[in-house]
């Protein structure tokens, strides 16, 4: 992937996506999950989707997310391929790498909610879960909002907070403060986020700030009920694809009764097209829950795809000279 594919432009295409969803404009089965034991081995997605508009491709991404990767074998915890096929023909287009792809539209997932959820004026961001995703959560964040000037980490290992914190500030002009417990980084800061592997209760509702935007990026618990319970808006992806998926806290408290759909404001998708507003004053504290759709890779792919070609950069393979049965 060639260096002229950033953050900014990602960001566009993310926000594009995101429209044509509410303008009908886009096809998404949910994603088939081939289950291995999510926290003993992994899981593998399939996620394939259409989208019209500008874009008229069609695709697919397989996802390996495992876990004890990183401390077992060295090795990142998500691999990914991605391949499209023309929307007129069905004829395959592309193979490409997803790893890259898929980090990149995860974080500017994040930053187009900033845009429209976060205090224009933040100041301080704090992050949970300083992996890999935590690098594209900051880039897209800063280049949403830029007047994030300070970022506190924490991570249950020291180090990759410290290597974070050191990538930041080199690559980003951002002041980063390690901090020792979770508590350090979500109190005073503006735009949270948690990008972790947690099932269990992380952030409390009392740590978070006045007119503060949290965005929850994991899969499953980050944090208490009593936040989903009294923030003012709570804001999804795609609400239907976050029950399909079950894990989110929010689809654990929709099944047990104690939120009903009332209680999700809106889809991102719904506040981009102006059909609800974001938000509406400077107190309003916020809950952002993207899941992650098949659709965000396959515009981003569809976007690197073009770029390829135009800079001549890839291998082109021959599947066939002629149809075996014509």
């Amino acid at each position: 992937i060639n260096t002229d594919v950033d953050m900014p432009k990602i960001l566009n295409v993310i926000e594009e996506v995101l429209s044509l969803h509410e303008r009908d404009k886009v096809i998404l089965p949910s994603k088939v999950v081939l289950d291995l034991g999510e926290r003993e081995r992994g899981r593998i997605n399939a996620m394939p989707a259409y989208i019209g508009g500008n874009y008229e491709i069609c695709g697919i991404k397989w996802i390996a997310g495992f876990p004890p990767n990183p401390g077992k074998y060295g090795i990142p915890r998500a691999h990914a391929l991605i391949v499209l096929n023309d929307a007129e023909k069905g004829i395959p287009l592309a193979v490409m790498d997803g790893t890259y792809i898929s980090a990149m539209r995860t974080g500017a997932v994040s930053g187009v909610g900033a845009k429209y959820l976060a205090r224009p004026d933040s100041r301080i961001a704090g992050i949970i879960g300083c992996g890999v995703q935590a690098k594209t959560q900051i880039m897209a964040i800063k280049a949403c909002v830029p007047s994030i000037s300070i970022l506190k980490c924490f991570d249950i290992r020291a180090e990759t907070s410290n290597k974070l914190a050191r990538w930041v500030q080199r690559n980003l002009n951002i002041n980063c403060e390690v901090v020792k417990m979770p508590q350090g980084a979500v109190e005073n800061s503006d735009i949270i986020i948690t990008a972790t592997v947690a099932d269990e209760p992380i952030v409390k509702y009392s740590w978070l700030k006045e007119g503060s935007l949290f965005i929850h990026v994991g899969s499953y618990q980050e944090e208490e009920e009593e936040v989903i319970l009294k923030v003012d808006k709570v804001v999804v992806d795609i609400w239907h694809e976050v029950l399909h998926r079950g894990t989110p806290l929010l689809a654990k408290l929709y099944n047990e009764g104690k939120i009903d759909e009332q209680r999700v404001w809106a889809n991102i998708g719904e506040i981009i097209t102006g059909k609800k507003a974001g938000r509406e004053s400077e107190t309003e504290k916020i809950y952002f829950s993207p899941l992650g759709l098949g659709s965000e890779d396959i515009g981003v792919a569809k976007f690197v795809f073009e770029e390829a070609k135009r800079k001549a950069i890839g291998q082109k393979l021959k599947l066939w000279d002629n149809p075996i049965f014509s």
